[in-house]
Formats: C-alpha cells, sequence, structure tokens
C-alpha cells in the first residue's frame, strides 16, 4: 500500500439484507475483507493492541460469484440466478 488514501462511499438501498449486500460487492469485486472478520465482533478477530487493518482487510478484492443474472468482474455463468426465470448476465 502506497499510504494514498481515495475514500469511496457506494451504498446499496435495493438489497434484502446485510448478507445480500455482501454477496453483491464479492460479485462486483469491491470486498476487500478478510472472511474470517465478517460480522464478527473485533474481540473475537483481534486483541485491543492488534490493528484491523492487517488482520482484515485485503489488498485486492475478495471475488466471490453468487448469481449469474447479475452483473460480475469474471463470469458467474455457473452460479444459481437470484431472479428465478431470468437469463444469464454473461
Amino acid at each position: 500500500i502506497d499510504g494514498k488514501v481515495n475514500p469511496q462511499i457506494f451504498h446499496m438501498s435495493w438489497t434484502k439484507n446485510k448478507d445480500n449486500k455482501i454477496k453483491f460487492f464479492q460479485q462486483m469485486a469491491e470486498w476487500y475483507t478478510e472472511d474470517k472478520c465478517i460480522q464478527r465482533k473485533r474481540k473475537d478477530i483481534a486483541d485491543e493492541d492488534s490493528s484491523l487493518v492487517e488482520s482484515c482487510c485485503l489488498s485486492e478484492p475478495n471475488i466471490v460469484c453468487h448469481y449469474r443474472d447479475k452483473p460480475s468482474k469474471i463470469p458467474c455463468k455457473d452460479s444459481d440466478p437470484i431472479d428465478k426465470g431470468h437469463p444469464s448476465f454473461w
């Protein structure tokens, strides 16, 4: 990491819940969090003297396919659709 900061905010108000939001971020290559840190309390991840950045932040996105009928960074042709009866995005 070069020390430069370029914060961005993106909000998905159309998703069902937090779990669904994470899936969309993963599929679009916008999820930079270790799986071990998802929806866990700090005390269960690292002690107070440890950095959550080192424990939880990834330098490259964690790309995971979930839905073939939604936009994705990589082809997700083998994933189930979220909206049954719709064609593959790819």
